[in-house]
């Protein structure tokens, strides 16, 4: 399992993003809109009804091109019968948006992601096939929110497919249109609806509606740009899949036109659909439709409206789910201008306006995008607002809160003003003050424009990256501004103590344009190289020029002008590239062509030309000197190069160029980041099965002209990247101005194996050797001379704790804490960074909250799955800082104690720590995990536990008893039931699964973990029917020999038998005890002395240590029947034998009195495996069953054992008064020699009441052997029952010979008396 802390460090200007689609979710209230650059950003609404709030929460990070649509779905199956059987008006009122409803956003390239509301955690992001094209619109089937319609749009040559809102599209020609059904929760496709050519018009707009005729079907209207309608229906079915989920059957592809469109009324530049209505919606007027029929009902003029000064740019129905005969209907300019209009729907379409939202208050001259959606009783206007017009383009998002909840207070008055109730935009505290400037020139339009780019726009980065110097921790960050000029900001770091002195920040001037790309690359082993420094750093500018500069000094070395456009990618050479290419990098200009440089001559060696687009994907083959250039924009071209010659070697066209590069992507495999700042996102997205993700570095790898030679090196590839290891912290910008750190708790805590690594120079390539062995060379100088290289792995792995902590820690919460971990553990408080805290999600996606106390609080209140990872993070490095710093104890403790309950007392608000998640850690390898999950989860279960087990108190009203309230509790009882089996069967749509990388499998186990440990630490807080329920499915887990978790539920088992599980299994302990030895035989038998044992050491250690003894315990005689069986059913040289006598000796130990009454079984049992006649057995267990004998003897005072081993005697200690035995044993024949009968005067003397009846009493308490081998017996009281007599059983009575006839009698030492024999 693997547990990953994101902290974000955020530029001190807030991120640009140009919106381009929007999302809404009532329950909560939620926000989302997708940006031009790939971002989303999550809005929370918040507040009373009169004075709402909007406040940006954090950036989902998973795209990298422009986000074409966004909707909300419910990728969740009921695990009972598979599916919701509800319409999907009624299945969003009835599940809980929260906990079910997500997030499903689609890119331009098409790229899917699933985001989930509760955390923001992108659960799933897949590639959609190459031969669908770009998706354009994404619409939920109302019969299933489950399933999602998307249609795409493929181009030829002649085109490309701009924003689907955007009037560039008139002049575009798609070649081919389909519309497609993906699962939502897995992100394939299940059906394609259509899929054909489109006429010369491309599609504008697309939807699901559902059939008048037959609610089960499903009709997909399709809106092209002038008008034309057409229907297609969507066929679907329940089919049984293997999954048991709803299977959609393949489509007819029979379509319908309804309504040819006409070029003559212009452009549609929107479409809004309600039921069967469809809104065309035109720059000067608006048309109503009637879907099925395909009459138009209705118009609206915008000529006298205040639409006079802009035209419209869309509309849309604000009562979707409840139209009947009357809506609200509301149009906008592109100024931000709207009416909303009451729709009367009878036969025709009667139009009255209800009220209006005035523009935006802005220069005419600021470019502004506008739109509108609603959300619970508000109208939101979403503006996004550019105040560049270079490129560049500064794009400033901001909402506002309109209200509607007073449309009809005044229906006379026709002129009636919408309220604005609040506002938001995304504004940091560092840059408060220009924000108040860009108020002040939104409203006065008489200032001068250049005010704001003096202020701002020079502070607009453009792009960024992390430097990490060595292979433990980054060494800065470095950001390339709108003005062209750069900054480096190193990160404080201590080494042994010692503080890194060397200068916080560096500038680099020169550049006449925004920067758009940064690398550094590290000079080592050049001969006849141009240049002496060391450090290296590249910058590619919209100035067209690449400068290569001094990284040390901040000097220029050379600037060269290889390109004529801005220079958008700098790539560095990969792993393993021989000389000279290894001191070589590329640059990709937006003149589409391709330079190879070199930095040893600072000459261009190489010029890769004729590209029919810019090549925004490339992949460089170090090793067979190939490079691989992938034009997307146009035709989906893929160019390869051989470096070497410069030739071009073949082109691939189409979606075979997509499955060709993809191929040469599965091979790519490094050993770090790469110090670029290209996007993380930019990564290609790699399926199940092949490489991890965290392996994978977009412009590196191995490609190769023949597939076969490009398996052969995947194979290669896979064997040299087994041995590696994985850092324990990786950086990454998702987008500029904004740096990751991802901190892997796993790598944290073993980290000697890493640095022992580090120290050896595990890479092959010479390059990289000299680094590592610089890098020790330069940590290893102190003042006091060179220390050992122990020492030195000790000192860089505090540091980085130390470095992880002061990154990972939520500051400003208790100050206190805060003062105490500056001045005791000398954390260094980042100062010179903008913090926040973020998740990661799959395949490298990112959820980053914003800057501010406000949205890491919002973070922790909605997410119980951050919660649990940061608070076992911080535990974890807390307990494990104690470990290797004493002198910081006691702030390492206020730490763990601060994130284990201090912060929940201080926010009482935010989301306890997932139990699930904590329980997957159990049986984590570090000790400090172990510890720090446990601890976690005892002080959280009180508030955590999931809502299907949590007892609920009844109210304490008086009630009847009477046949219906018994039936109704009867009923009651089976619906708590089935809703504690569901959840113990549920495994779908589980947010921290793919949190911690972990499977279905997982989901189901940890379930029955938690029920399990609830039932036993917490019965008065569950329901009384869940022991019973948990129980079977436990003992499953138990014998399914699970590494992950069978130790934990064998540890669970063990510790609530008593309490817990005995009432629940009691008559089936001894088949459980049965069912263990068997496997145990099974697994020993099928294990060679040369092959790995089938089972764990750890699981094994677990059943015979602590779960064994526990079911013995439980039910003795079960259990020595079973080991008494074995004797006679296995072999002779089987360990259950050798196991048996070890569980004896515990239950020995641990519960003699359950023993007493059948220590004449145990004798016999132990005396079988010493037989003379079973030499095999015999010289395998001679020396446990002697161990055994003496133990029992110990404990037990009615069995003696000679000094000299050579005579047993055991007498009964509970049974018949009238029949009281004491059997002598020889040792050395192993064989019974006499019995004693002890049923009268001394043993049980004839004057105790009761005497003369056959009644069950105690009857041996001790036993000893005389020196000349005769043996004496004591008799004590009479007991009323079995279960009386043995819980008051005494076993502290001892006999000791103190003459020749004459007994000692002690009890707990004290000496009774002494008798005369």
């Amino acid at each position: 399992m693997k547990c990953r802390s994101v902290a974000c460090i955020w530029s001190g200007a807030p991120p640009l993003h140009r919106i381009t689609a929007t999302a809404v979710l009532n329950r909560p209230p939620t926000l989302y809109t997708g940006g031009s650059d790939g971002s989303i950003i999550w809005w929370n609404l918040s507040g009373d009804e009169f004075e709402p709030e909007i406040k940006p929460i954090a950036m989902l990070c998973g795209h990298a091109a422009p986000i074409a649509d966004l909707c909300i779905c419910f990728p969740v199956v009921d695990s009972r019968d598979k599916k919701i059987k509800s319409d999907s008006t009624n299945a969003m009122k009835n599940l809980h948006s929260s906990d079910y409803g997500a997030l499903l956003s689609a890119c331009s390239d098409g790229l899917l992601c699933l985001w989930s509301r509760g955390s923001g955690h992108c659960r799933r992001r897949r590639k959609m096939p190459p031969w669908l094209g770009s998706p354009s619109v994404v619409s939920p089937l109302h019969s299933n929110p489950r399933y999602v319609c998307i249609s795409c749009c493929s181009i030829d040559s002649s085109g490309y497919i701009s924003d689907h809102n955007s009037s560039d599209t008139q002049n575009r020609r798609p070649s081919k249109c389909s519309v497609v059904i993906i699962d939502s929760y897995t992100l394939t496709v299940l059906q394609t609806v259509f899929h054909e050519k489109l006429p010369t018009v491309p599609l504008k707009f697309m939807a699901v509606i559902t059939s008048t005729d037959d609610m089960e079907k499903q009709l997909a209207v399709l809106a092209d740009l002038f008008g034309k309608l057409q229907l297609i229906p969507i066929s679907s079915g329940s089919n049984s899949r293997g999954d048991g989920g709803t299977a959609l059957r393949k489509s007819s592809h029979e379509e319908r036109t309804i309504c040819e469109g006409s070029s003559e009324r212009g452009q549609v530049l929107s479409v809004a659909l309600c039921k069967q209505i469809v809104a065309l919606i035109y720059k000067t007027f608006c048309i109503f439709r009637h879907v099925i029929t395909g009459a138009d009902i209705g118009e609206i003029s915008f000529k006298d409206d205040i639409f006079s000064q802009s035209h419209v740019v869309g509309g849309m129905f604000l009562d979707i789910d409840d139209f009947s005969e009357e809506n609200r209907f509301a149009v906008w300019n592109s100024r931000g201008a709207a009416v909303v209009y009451k729709i009367l729907h009878v036969d025709k379409v009667k139009v009255k306006s209800l009220c209006e939202i005035p523009a935006v208050s802005c220069p005419l001259d600021f470019r502004l995008s506008i739109c509108f959606v609603k959300l619970k009783c508000y109208i939101l206007r979403i503006e996004s607002l550019c105040y560049q017009h270079k490129e560049p383009l500064v794009w400033k998002p901001q909402v506002t809160v309109w209200s509607l909840g007073q449309l009809y207070d005044d229906p006379n008055n026709s002129s009636q003003k919408c309220k604005m109730l609040g506002k938001g935009s995304v504004c940091f505290d560092e840059i408060e003050q220009d924000c108040v400037l860009i108020h002040k020139i939104i409203n006065n339009s008489s200032l001068d424009n250049e005010i704001y780019s003096s202020v701002q726009s020079e502070r607009i980065v453009t792009s960024s990256m992390v430097i990490s110097e060595n292979l433990y921790t980054p060494y800065a960050v470095v950001y390339g501004f709108c003005g062209g000029e750069i900054e480096m900001v190193r990160f404080d770091m201590y080494f042994d103590g010692h503080k890194d002195k060397r200068v916080s920040k560096q500038h680099f001037l020169g550049h006449k344009g925004a920067i758009l790309c940064l690398a550094t690359h590290r000079m080592v082993g050049r001969t006849n190289s141009c240049t002496s420094c060391n450090n290296i750093l590249l910058s590619g500018s919209m100035d067209c020029t690449v400068r290569v500069w001094d990284l040390d000094n901040s000097n220029i070395i050379i600037v060269m002008h290889q390109h004529i456009a801005p220079v958008r990618q700098l790539i560095l050479p990969p792993p393993y590239t021989a000389r000279p290419w290894n001191s070589c990098f590329l640059s990709v200009g937006e003149d589409s062509c391709v330079s190879l440089a070199s930095l040893e001559t600072l000459r261009v060696e190489r010029m890769f030309v004729g590209h029919i687009s810019y090549p925004s994907k490339i992949v460089w083959d170090g090793r067979r000197g190939y490079l691989a250039c992938l034009c997307p924009n146009f035709s989906d071209v893929l160019y390869i190069w051989d470096i070497k010659t410069g030739t071009r070697e073949r082109v691939l066209r189409g979606t075979a160029s997509h499955s060709m590069f993809d191929n040469f992507c599965k091979g790519l495999s490094i050993f770090n980041s790469d110090n670029t700042s290209h996007s993380s996102l930019l990564l290609p997205i790699i399926e199940d099965g092949s490489l991890p993700h965290s392996q994978i570095v977009f412009e590196m790898g191995s490609t190769s002209l023949n597939l076969n030679e490009l398996n052969a090196s995947q194979e290669t590839s896979g064997k040299e990247t087994a041995g590696k290891f994985s850092a324990p912290l990786k950086c990454s910008c998702p987008f500029p101005g904004i740096a990751t750190l991802t901190f892997d708790l796993a790598e944290l805590m073993s980290p000697s194996q890493y640095h022992r690594d580090a120290f050896t120079g595990n890479r092959d390539s010479n390059n990289e050797k000299t680094q590592a062995n610089q890098q020790e060379a330069d940590v290893l100088e102190n003042p006091a001379g060179s220390i050992k290289k122990q020492d030195w792995v000790q000192s860089v792995g505090e540091s980085l704790l130390r470095f992880s902590l002061s990154y990972l820690h939520l500051w400003d919460v208790d100050y206190e804490l805060d003062k105490l971990l500056t001045t005791e553990m000398n954390l260094n408080r980042p100062e010179k960074f903008i913090l926040s805290s973020g998740l990661e999600g799959d395949r490298g996606s990112l959820t980053l909250t914003f800057p501010s106390l406000t949205s890491t609080l919002e973070l922790w209140k909605s997410s119980s799955e951050f919660s649990a990872m940061r608070s076992l993070t911080m535990v974890s490095l807390a307990q494990r800082m104690v470990s290797l710093s004493h002198a910081s104890s006691d702030a390492s403790c206020a730490l763990a104690a601060f994130y284990t309950r201090s912060f929940a007392e201080k926010f009482p608000s935010i989301k306890p720590p997932l139990l699930q998640l904590l329980v997957s850690f159990w049986q984590d390898k570090s000790e400090h995990v172990r510890m720090a999950a446990r601890s976690i989860f005892h002080c959280a279960a009180s508030r955590a536990i999931p809502a299907p087990l949590c007892h609920q108190e009844t109210r304490d009203l008086p009630k009847i008893a009477s046949p219906t309230t018994e039936e109704q509790n009867e009923q009651d009882n089976l619906n708590t039931d089935d809703e504690i089996l569901s959840w113990l069967e549920s495994y779908e749509m589980q947010d921290w699964i793919s949190c911690i990388g972990g499977t279905s499998q997982d989901a189901m186990t940890s379930h029955i973990i938690v029920a399990s440990a609830l039932s036993i630490w917490y019965p008065s807080r569950i329901k009384p029917t869940l022991p019973t329920l948990v129980i079977n499915p436990l003992i499953k887990l138990v014998m399914a020999m699970n590494e992950k978790y069978s130790s934990t539920a064998a540890e669970l088992l063990a510790e609530g038998m008593e309490s817990t599980w005995k009432a629940c299994i009691g008559p089936e302990i001894h088949r459980l005890i049965g069912d263990i030895f068997f496997q145990i035989e099974c697994v020993t038998s099928a294990t060679s002395a040369s092959q790995p044992p089938a089972v764990p050491v750890e699981i094994r250690e677990t059943l015979v240590g602590v779960l064994l003894p526990s079911l013995a315990m439980a039910d003795v005689l079960g259990f020595l029947t079973v080991i008494e069986s074995q004797i006679w059913s296995t072999a002779s040289d089987s360990p259950v034998h050798l196991v048996s006598l070890m569980i004896l000796i515990r239950v020995v130990k641990g519960a003699p009195r359950n023993l007493a009454q059948y220590l004449d079984k145990v004798v016999n049992f132990i005396l079988q495996t010493m037989d003379h006649g079973n030499s095999v057995m015999r010289r395998i267990c001679l020396q446990s069953s002697m161990t055994a004998l003496n133990e029992v003897a110990r404990v037990f005072p009615m069995v003696a054992l000679s000094d000299t081993s050579t005579r047993l005697a055991v007498g009964d200690a509970i049974g018949d008064i009238n029949s009281s035995f004491i059997r002598v044993y020889d040792m050395q024949s192993v064989t019974k020699i006499k019995v004693l009968d002890a049923s009268g005067p001394p043993g049980i003397p004839s004057l105790l009441a009761g005497g003369s009846e056959a009644t069950l009493t105690t009857l041996i308490s001790a036993l000893s052997f005389s020196p000349d081998g005769e043996d004496n017996t004591r008799s004590c009281n009479e007991a009323d029952s079995l279960k009386l007599l043995i819980h008051n059983l005494d076993l502290s009575y001892r006999l000791e010979w103190v003459g020749e006839r004459k007994v000692l009698l002690t009890r707990h030492g004290q000496e009774l008396g002494t008798f005369q024999l």
